[in-house]
């Protein structure tokens, strides 16, 4: 049985070297250099123009699937590509994919939230982790309230990774506390235009994680995820 990688895959890693040498390797010093004065670098917009070029080259939505416009290239290859790509010490993430929970999007949903956060025309985040129970995703206590057909989220998320840039958030709370986690907590699509805000959480080296907050935040029905 032949384990070696196959000629369109070491092409792939190729283009993934080139891509590394060309455009990661010579932002090192600047990096380093912002960490040293408590900056963040590469910077959204940089991150963004950096996706861009890698979409250029073709590495673009690596285990997003072929029909949403991804490459659909698999684990072992996005591992391959990770490996050759942190040769750069560069925080760099390609574009076109998503949060997976949102391919659980209703139609409608899919056009407002799954395909523009695979094109990079919005940015979600995962607000699963609270102040006092962490990530336990079985003692979730944040509530949402029922209020005619929307509902009302009041609470914190803690610890959200890319909640500081998120136009939309993806926020577990508890919508039915006799049920617990066994059906009586909601996933909502939650546009920071609704009312939440987020601010920094200090943390050594180069992840920003954000406290995000919800003070009667109104989230209409057609906001619950599927």
């Amino acid at each position: 049985m032949d384990f070696g990688l196959t000629t369109e895959q070491r092409m792939i890693l190729g283009t993934v070297r080139e891509f590394v040498t060309k455009e990661l390797l010579p932002l090192e010093a600047e990096a380093q250099r912002a960490e040293l004065d408590g900056r963040s670098f590469p910077g959204p917009g940089d991150l963004r123009r950096l996706q861009q070029k890698a979409k250029i080259a073709g590495l673009w939505g690596l285990l997003t699937p072929e029909e949403y416009g991804g490459a659909n290239l698999g684990m072992l290859m996005t591992a391959l590509i990770s490996a050759e790509t942190s040769k750069a010490l560069i925080p760099f993430t390609y574009g076109g994919y998503a949060d997976n929970i949102l391919y659980d999007c209703n139609a409608e949903q899919k056009q407002r939230y799954l395909l523009p956060a695979i094109e990079g025309e919005r940015s979600s985040c995962f607000a699963l982790t609270e102040p006092d129970t962490g990530s336990d995703a079985t003692n979730i206590q944040m509530p949402a309230v029922r209020e005619g057909s929307d509902w009302i989220l009041n609470g914190r998320k803690v610890f959200i990774t890319n909640g500081l840039e998120a136009d939309f958030a993806i926020v577990f709370a508890v919508t039915d506390k006799s049920k617990g986690h066994q059906g009586g907590v909601t996933a909502f699509l939650v546009d920071r235009a609704m009312g939440w805000s987020s601010q920094p959480i200090q943390t050594m080296g180069a992840w920003r994680p954000a406290e995000i907050s919800f003070d009667g935040v109104r989230v209409p029905g057609q906001n619950v995820l599927g």
